[in-house]
């Protein structure tokens, strides 16, 4: 991800994993390419960062809805939830849901 982002925290708080992650400024290629007058972060970028961030290979999307944008210099906690066969997966931001997505 070329210093997309930068990892802060991470908690490990029974079957849930939190990811704090930071991301760089409007300068970032993907900022940049990604409507370069109001830069946001792609929804799929989201998917991408959790599969880094757990180390696993996306299998299978069952569902994603991305619900609020992502922007240069936000702050996001990845809130992890393992359940049997997939991952459910909530971004937040400012405690705000900004996206969710279940994988295998």
């Amino acid at each position: 991800m070329n210093n997309l982002f930068k990892l802060i925290n991470k908690n490990q708080i029974e079957d849930q994993t939190l990811f704090e992650v930071v991301f760089s400024d409007e300068t970032h290629p993907v900022f940049q390419a990604h409507f370069p007058e109001n830069s946001l972060l792609p929804g799929f970028l989201h998917i991408d960062m959790i599969a880094i961030l757990l180390d696993t290979k996306i299998k299978k999307i069952k569902k994603a809805k991305f619900i609020a944008p992502i922007f240069p210099n936000d702050t996001v906690i990845f809130q992890v939830n393992n359940k049997k066969d997939a991952y459910v997966v909530k971004v937040l931001k400012n405690n705000k849901k900004c996206s969710e997505f279940t994988f295998e």
